[in-house]
């Protein structure tokens, strides 16, 4: 199964990147494990002419090479941010039965920074991304990232993405108008004089003369 599908996403949610530690971080155990195999396999002939207490020792190399194996592969898997358009959801796998989980939306996310320390981390361009949620009162982080100016671009941008005010409120059926529109002038005809009427229909005339013609407005 997917890491993604064992995390209730909303609808309108989409995750963006999922992003894992390098298998550079686990290539003590990695190394181990191969060497556990190799050395099973090397000692075997001799291993098996002791008879049963070779046997079981060859049997506890093997054994011990694919536990080691697993584990590096089983924290590799579990330990990564998912990234969606609205959050980061932060696995931490610390234990083979042991696993913390924690998330961080971007709106309450107040500082992302990247660290890059050590002569390895340099020359195979690993670091850590660390992200400070509003008020500092929690901090999530992977270490060993390749390419942690990327993740932090990535980050950076949703983020501002996200804080960006709507225009709109989305998903509501209410329409507000920013301004009422002035309600055009009326007039009271009855109330002007009549030297006022006349001028108006004089006005009137012209301007209908001007317009290509048409019936002229006629004293009453």
């Amino acid at each position: 199964m997917r890491l993604t599908k064992r995390f209730n996403l909303r609808p309108d949610e989409q995750v963006v990147a999922v992003i894992r530690r390098s298998v550079l971080a686990y290539a003590g155990p990695i190394a181990l494990a191969l060497f556990s195999l190799f050395l099973a396999f090397f000692l075997i002939v001799p291993l098996f002419a002791r008879g049963r207490f070779g046997t079981a020792l060859f049997a506890l190399l093997i054994v011990l090479g694919v536990y080691l194996a697993f584990r590096a592969l089983w924290f590799w898997y579990w330990t990564a941010f998912i990234v969606t358009n609205s959050r980061i959801i932060d696995t931490d796998q610390r234990g083979v039965f042991h696993r913390r989980i924690s998330e961080a939306r971007f709106e309450k996310v107040e500082d992302i920074a990247i660290e890059i320390r050590g002569i390895t981390a340099t020359l195979f361009h690993l670091g850590t991304v660390r992200i400070q949620t509003t008020g500092g009162h929690a901090t999530i982080e992977i270490r060993t990232v390749p390419r942690p100016e990327l993740v932090h671009e990535l980050l950076s941008r949703l983020r501002g993405q996200t804080k960006q005010t709507p225009v709109e409120q989305k998903g509501s059926g209410e329409v507000r108008p920013s301004a009422a529109a002035p309600a055009p002038p009326t007039w009271n005809l009855s109330r002007l004089p009549p030297h006022e009427l006349n001028r108006l229909r004089e006005q009137i005339n012209v301007e209908i003369q001007r317009r290509g013609g048409g019936p002229s407005v006629t004293r009453t």
